[in-house]
């Protein structure tokens, strides 16, 4: 690939180059890290023959890998129109959080259902994740350590259709959402709710585990909310710089 390639002038590398044998499996891991990493924003239309040149391969394995990105629910096709990065809007995240708290409080009745050593262990040291993150002050760290917490709690309910819902339906979604939340990330709060759950699952407390996992949630979707109405303020703000000044001048209109 040419460093004067004109359809990469000027623009930051956003992709590391390949170098796993298995190609098709390569594409999808690089440009799954790029999209949750934020360096293809929301919305943004994915071209196959620039992902091709950028990362110097044929776009044959780029249209599988997109391919199998639509199944993770981070990248969508529009007949006509190509793959693009998923964009979030009101409705999505309603549907993101509402579906999660049909999922997790069953995950978690599974777990508390099945309860063993090793699980006991595994809750624990997932937790032990996220207030290390927490002690540490590193938000965007905890964040991740969150995610990770809940992908533990799917795979100890031991429900492989449950875990794919989880997987190919939210998790890369929230993943995705961490580029916009986690500045609402409260380090104590975060630790402290994290640590209820797992008490009141560890205590075998259904009832009361599925209310902190449904409160938790909650908490979460108010966040994304207030972060995703933060954003398009912003965008608009920087589209139209007079609008913001016109109405602090009249508030009323």
């Amino acid at each position: 690939m040419s460093s004067s390639d004109p359809t990469l002038a000027g623009r930051a590398r956003r992709l590391e180059p390949i170098t796993s044998p298995t190609l098709v499996d390569s594409v999808v891991e690089t440009l799954r890290g790029s999209i949750l990493s934020g360096r293809f924003a929301p919305g943004e239309r994915l071209v196959e023959a620039e992902l091709a040149r950028e990362l110097g391969i044929s776009r044959g394995p780029i249209r599988e890998g997109l391919a199998l990105l639509e199944k993770d629910g981070i990248v969508v096709n529009v007949p006509r129109r190509g793959k693009f990065v998923l964009g979030f809007d009101a409705r999505l995240l309603d549907e993101i959080y509402s579906l999660r708290k049909v999922l997790e409080t069953y995950a978690a009745g599974r777990v508390i259902s099945s309860m063993s050593d090793s699980k006991r262990q595994s809750l624990l040291a997932s937790l032990a994740d996220i207030e290390e993150a927490a002690s540490a002050g590193d938000v965007m760290l905890l964040a991740q350590r969150d995610v990770t917490f809940h992908d533990n709690l799917y795979e100890l309910a031991d429900h492989q259709l449950l875990k794919r819902v989880w997987t190919e339906n939210v998790a890369g979604k929230l993943r995705m959402l961490l580029n916009i939340t986690t500045r609402t990330h409260t380090l104590i709060d975060t630790a402290h709710n994290h640590q209820v759950i797992v008490e009141a699952i560890l205590s075998k407390n259904s009832r009361q585990a599925r209310s902190l996992i449904v409160q938790h949630i909650d908490d979460a979707w108010r966040r994304a909310r207030s972060a995703l109405d933060d954003t398009g303020a912003a965008k608009e703000q920087a589209l139209h710089p007079g609008a913001a000044k016109e109405q602090a001048l009249h508030p009323s209109r």
